[in-house]
């Protein structure tokens, strides 16, 4: 039999062991909480934080959209930002927020950036984000709880560890993509450009030949604005109607989802000649082109630029025949005083000479991109990959069949547009969030 003595010693012994382990444990369990309590709660604060930053990013990309909303083609290109409009917005838009104990938050004007985002760019390589005030297309907010704004989040049981307080930052940038989305009735001539157009790293301002549709090198067709069978018939049906009404009659087309029919081979004479009187009585009436290529507007006393192509107005009568169907006006035979219709790619055709003052036409409007990696003749249903714009400079008429515009780039949509869209040089003007 054992001694009792020297077991009550052992057990003595282990006591206070377990004492001891008891503490360590009780300290690491401390420990644990502290961290799991407030980096919990940090983790909370940061996420309004994000929440913040992303409506405040959200609002100066939109106040980007609005301004732009309110130029022309040309103004856009020339648009240099002004950071007193658009710093004060993402301000204001965080105010309205909130992170852990702190509402109204914060944000320092350094740390709202207006700059270009390059959608291609790999964010994990480089930064997508370059600071530009020229042709800006995207705003990066930082909003923080540090010691720059907002304070620090304060601890609840870290401060055991001599941490007192947690610096939290969160970030968000939202930029003006690709249009998605053509409103009805956006859409005012039903045509089509092929994807692969845009592959073409100097797109922008090229002349695009859009017809005839069985031509490789036009990269281009029509169709009806729907994904039912497409005829010669249906095409010249939405011209005559955009010729009386000054509707197009397109629906609501949506990139990545709207399948549209297009036709293959040539276009019937009638259908040309409808093509020809759209083009004269929408538009404007230009008097030169600008460095860019883009037509610039002859404008009225008022400062309005002259879209009546029925010949009141201009230096010349653009078109005064009425023998056609409908009597709408048409332009394919001299009008009563002798002077030649109007041929606007070559002012010797038709008889007209260089030294007969005459006004050029040009018509800006939206055209679908179709999802095609060529440019072969598009005679079948195809996908819309996104929208493009378009200033059509010269419709050839019925013998040649030929219609010329100019794609143009960097052009946000004067419309409540939602981007979203893969970019072919035209942007929506409600923005979204890309960081």
């Amino acid at each position: 039999m054992k001694n009792p003595g020297c077991i009550q010693r052992l057990l003595y012994k282990d006591q206070g062991a377990v004492i001891v382990l008891v503490a360590i444990l009780l300290f690491v369990l401390l420990g644990v909480t502290a961290f799991a309590i407030d980096f919990g709660y940090r983790h909370v604060v940061r996420n309004e934080l994000q929440n913040a930053a992303d409506a405040a990013a959200l609002a100066a990309a939109r106040e980007l959209g609005e301004i732009y909303g309110t130029l022309t083609y040309t103004e856009q290109q020339t648009y240099v930002a002004d950071p007193s409009t658009i710093i004060p917005i993402a301000q204001e838009a965080a105010l309205l927020n909130y992170a852990g104990d702190v509402g109204n938050l914060a944000v320092n004007a350094p740390d709202v950036i207006i700059g270009d985002w390059d959608f291609a760019q790999d964010p994990s390589v480089t930064d997508p984000l370059t600071p530009t005030l020229n042709q800006p297309d995207a705003v990066r907010v930082t909003t923080r709880r540090d010691d720059n704004a907002n304070g620090p989040v304060a601890t609840f049981f870290a401060s055991i560890f001599n941490i007192s307080s947690l610096p939290v930052t969160a970030k968000a940038t939202a930029a003006l993509s690709g249009q998605s989305i053509a409103e009805p009735g956006e859409i005012e001539l039903p045509v089509g450009i092929s994807k692969y157009w845009f592959d073409n790293p100097d797109y922008c301002n090229d002349v695009i030949a859009f017809s005839p549709s069985n031509d490789p090198a036009s990269c281009a067709g029509w169709h009806t604005f729907t994904s039912s069978p497409a005829n010669d018939k249906k095409v010249r049906d939405i011209l005559e109607n955009f010729i009386e009404t000054g509707e197009s009659g397109s629906p609501t087309i949506i990139s990545g989802e709207t399948d549209l029919e297009f036709i293959g081979g040539e276009l019937s004479t009638n259908t040309f000649e409808s093509l020809m009187v759209s083009f004269q009585k929408n538009g404007y009436d230009i008097s030169a082109l600008d460095a860019d290529g883009i037509g610039i507007p002859i404008t009225d006393a008022g400062g309005n630029p002259i879209n009546n192509a029925s010949g009141t107005g201009q230096e010349i009568a653009l078109c005064t025949s009425t023998d056609k169907p409908k009597g709408v006006t048409r332009c394919d035979a001299p009008n009563s005083t002798g002077t030649p219709a109007y041929y606007p790619d070559d002012p010797t055709t038709k008889g007209v000479t260089e030294n007969v003052a005459r006004n050029l036409h040009a018509w800006q409007t939206t055209l679908p991109v179709y999802d095609r990696n060529d440019c072969s003749n598009p005679n079948q249903s195809i996908r819309t990959a996104g929208f493009a714009l378009i200033e059509i400079q010269d419709v050839g008429g019925p013998s040649d069949k030929t219609i010329k515009g100019r794609v143009l780039c960097n052009y946000v949509e004067n419309e409540d547009v939602r981007g979203g869209g893969s970019n072919f040089g035209t942007l929506g003007s409600v923005p979204g969030l890309v960081e």
